[in-house]
């Protein structure tokens, strides 16, 4: 008998059994959990900002620059570079509009949210 002491798992597709297990031709498994909650983070991003008082040119900037974000979870192969662009231009047009020191802990909090799940999907 061969004893396996295995830590904390992190995987596409984990498989815990009780016994003998053979596997022929692999395990293969996929995870699209960080692409479906950054789609919605940036949903809610796109609400949030749609509810600041933007000077007009600043909204359109953010919502130029969240439409590009927007597009690539929605990729079959999402870039996690183009989303984190998305969403610099992001912060920088609303800090510049001085939107975020305003608008209190929401919009950081979903902003901070997608720039992290982003960051995942490399």
């Amino acid at each position: 008998m061969t004893m396996f002491n295995i830590g904390s798992q992190n995987a596409g597709s984990i498989q815990n059994v009780a016994g003998d297990m053979v596997v022929k031709g692999g395990i293969h498994g996929s995870a699209y959990v960080h692409v479906l909650e950054l789609r919605g983070l940036l949903a809610q991003l796109n609400d949030e900002i749609d509810q600041l008082a933007l000077a007009p040119d600043s909204h359109a900037v953010a919502s130029a620059a969240l439409a590009d974000a927007e597009a690539e979870p929605a990729a079959p192969t999402p870039r996690a570079n183009r989303i984190a662009d998305g969403l610099q231009r992001i912060t920088e047009t609303l800090n510049d509009a001085g939107a975020l020191a305003s608008a209190a802990l929401g919009v950081g909090r979903t902003l901070a949210s997608a720039i992290s799940l982003a960051s995942l999907l490399i």
